[in-house]
């Protein structure tokens, strides 16, 4: 087979994918904002699958957490660069009236030095790890210094399966660190009555598609064609559209991550996707609530976070998270210069950087 041929190839294949995922999406989205009929598997939270969503006016302060991070590593250490920003915005009448940030000055990076020699995907575990930690902290830190209304947080309010070490890791007592720091961050948010809101960028999520096919007896595919639910959702709804609720699990015992969280918090987490912009893709959000209140609530996480996010047509995603973003990110000249500076105290014999990171050619 000839490139051009491998191209064509690659070509049509795609454009097959593309034909049956609009016919799958399509056929969901006659029926989506009509009355749910079918017999359910589990409980309804909702009666349709999509519902509109209100422009409202921005009211109240609202804050954002994110960070930024650069990383080298040497052949006994591995050197991190860590900066976390919150950034918050007062609204008043649906105008931004103030800007603040926390910390309130620039600040420099934190290095961390990690000397346990960790294979590659264990350092990729530690440096999540470490920055979920810095930006739930963060989090808290700003919604009781701020008196926020609304928190964002850049990602999701459980760990990625991903993050979660082998039983027999080092990095195990990270882990829990990490559920513990989130459990904090939960209950710091309902002290204060501030509605937490994890906003996920770029979701590869297969959870409401399959719950959609298990639970209205939908033959359409979703399943068989492995449909995830981003693309998914770009087909069911419109734009100023929601999704209907759902929990972030269907057997907390089963559920990787959450089966070691606190019950309590546990049933609580909720999601559902919108779609801000007819140009971008829809948003997961995730938030906390009794599954009683899961229907108002998602209302209302998604009018909030849709005001947030539609100021940019091809960038639909939350002001104040990208207001944290552009303040916390780091260069690769950062951590290069301190590491530049350690080596020089050293002796350059004395710690060497791995050959892929010194090759002369």
């Amino acid at each position: 087979m000839g490139f051009l041929q491998f191209l064509e190839n690659v070509v049509t294949h795609i454009q097959g994918m593309q034909k049956r995922h609009e016919h799958i999406g399509m056929s969901i989205r006659s029926q989506a904002t009509k009355p749910i009929t079918h017999p359910p598997k589990e409980p309804l939270p909702e009666s349709q699958l999509a519902h509109p969503l209100h422009s409202i006016p921005l009211e109240g302060k609202m804050g954002g957490t994110d960070s930024g991070f650069v990383s080298q590593s040497f052949y006994s250490i591995d050197l991190m660069m860590l900066r976390t920003c919150g950034a918050s915005m007062e609204y008043e009448n649906g105008k931004m009236v103030k800007t603040r940030y926390h910390p309130e000055t620039f600040s420099l990076p934190d290095p961390i030095v990690n000397t346990q020699g960790l294979e590659r995907e264990e350092f990729h575990k530690f440096v999540s790890l470490t920055r979920l930690q810095a930006e739930i902290t963060n989090a808290a830190e700003l919604i009781q210094k701020h008196a926020l209304d609304v928190c964002f947080l850049d990602g999701s309010l459980i760990l990625h399966p991903m993050d979660k070490p082998a039983n027999d890791s080092s990095l195990l007592g990270e882990y829990r660190q990490t559920i513990h720091a989130f459990v904090e961050l939960y209950a710091t948010a309902e002290k204060n009555e501030c509605t937490l809101i994890g906003a996920i960028e770029d979701s590869r999520s297969t959870r409401l598609g399959e719950w959609i096919e298990e639970n209205l007896g939908s033959s359409s595919g979703i399943k068989q064609e492995k449909l995830h639910d981003v693309p998914l959702m770009e087909k069911v709804l419109q734009a100023q559209e929601r999704s209907i609720v759902f929990p972030l699990a269907e057997n907390i015992s089963k559920h990787v991550i959450l089966q070691d969280f606190p019950e309590k918090w546990a049933g609580k987490l909720h999601a559902c996707y919108l779609k801000p912009s007819k140009w971008d893709y829809p948003l997961r959000i995730e938030f906390l609530c009794d599954s009683t209140q899961a229907s108002a609530h998602a209302q209302r996480c998604a009018e909030i976070t849709y005001a947030q996010s539609r100021l940019h047509k091809e960038y639909a995603f939350p002001s104040v998270l990208i207001e944290a973003d552009m303040h916390a990110g780091l260069k690769q000249e950062e951590v290069e210069l301190v590491s530049d500076k350690i080596l020089s105290k050293l002796g350059r014999n004395t710690l060497r950087m791995r050959r892929r990171d010194r090759r002369p050619f």
